[in-house]
């Protein structure tokens, strides 16, 4: 029975992970976008001696969206900084649990950033919020877009969260420290050549 969830949890985990890994290219995509914006304004302002673009306003916008969408993929990729001087230290049952605690703190964070993010875009929709700006922008779309991603981060630690507590209550400590284990430098140097190769 553990075995069937955990499998069902495990071919869940490969669509987030997918998922991710495309929101983080659909953000990386909106930078890359704002880059272009940003060069257009400074040689309008150069050439022209004004412009139009407001790239200001719409790169706060996209480093707000990119952000939220990476959340996930960073995750996923364990690529969230840490500090594991003595996490590493521990025998590798205990950083499964130790693991577990820090995935539901972050999956407890979760649900009070995405709340609060909830609670903003709803008032700003339902109050009909625009920038201050010349583009007045209807402030709810960009924040829609941001608390897309933070939903997307929330699913993806609580599904997390959840695959690493089996384990832990399976005994299955290799697939813990695979799953959401800090790595250790040699498993980060095999991951680089990976990449690499």
């Amino acid at each position: 029975m553990l075995e069937q969830v955990t499998s069902g949890l495990d071919r869940i985990l490969q669509g987030v992970r997918t998922g991710s890994l495309w929101l983080a290219r659909a953000g990386g995509l909106l930078i890359l976008l704002t880059v272009i914006l940003v060069t257009i304004e400074v040689l309008s302002r150069q050439f022209f001696g004004r412009s139009n673009v407001h790239a200001t306003e719409i790169t706060g916008y996209v480093m707000a969206i990119s952000t939220s969408w990476a959340f996930a993929y960073t995750l996923m990729r364990k690529a969230h900084i840490r500090i594991d001087a003595l996490y590493l230290k521990f025998p590798v049952s205990v950083r499964g649990v130790l693991d577990l605690v820090a995935l539901l703190s972050l999956a407890l964070f979760c649900v009070l950033v995405v709340g609060a993010a909830f609670g903003v875009t709803e008032h700003s929709f339902s109050g009909g919020a625009r920038a201050n700006t010349p583009l007045g922008t209807p402030v709810w779309i960009p924040q829609a877009l941001w608390f897309l991603g933070l939903v997307w981060f929330s699913i993806a630690v609580v599904l997390m969260s959840l695959r690493v507590l089996l384990g832990v209550i399976g005994g299955h400590v290799d697939e813990v420290q695979w799953l959401a284990g800090s790595p250790t430098l040699d498993e980060q140097i095999s991951d680089e050549k990976g990449e690499t190769n």
